[in-house]
């Protein structure tokens, strides 16, 4: 396994905590708590990268050195960014709506270490 000194992974998603095994990376898991609202003219490309950069920099913030690794992901169907579901009701509810309909799912990933940042996205259809 190779070893990055100090790389925190600012997602408690086990997702996220899978894909960075694959890759056989060493690194800690610290939840972020930045906010998650976001201006409603935003694009969602830059509601993702804005919030992967809020969740990275919050966790940076108490580890000066380290490498912290933030994301965000967002549903948009109908030109309307979906928000994460309210429950399981709300979440079946959901992908009902996005069953068989066209929707796009934007990821954007910010990895930041003290006050250098570099954030990207991708849009899935």
């Amino acid at each position: 396994m190779y070893v990055l000194s100090n790389l925190i992974l600012a997602s408690g998603s086990p997702r996220r905590k899978e894909l960075l095994q694959q890759i056989q990376l060493s690194f800690s898991i610290e939840v972020s708590h930045a906010d998650e609202t976001f201006p409603p003219d935003l694009q969602p490309d830059e509601v993702v990268m804005e919030l992967s950069k809020r969740k990275a920099a919050s966790v940076a913030a108490d580890h000066p050195g380290a490498f912290v690794i933030g994301s965000d992901t967002v549903v948009v169907h109908n030109d309307a960014i979906l928000g994460k579901p309210e429950d399981a009701d709300h979440a079946k509810e959901m992908l009902r709506m996005l069953s068989g309909s066209t929707h796009s799912v934007y990821t954007g990933v910010a990895i930041v270490r003290d006050a250098q940042e570099k954030m990207f996205y991708k849009k899935q259809m």
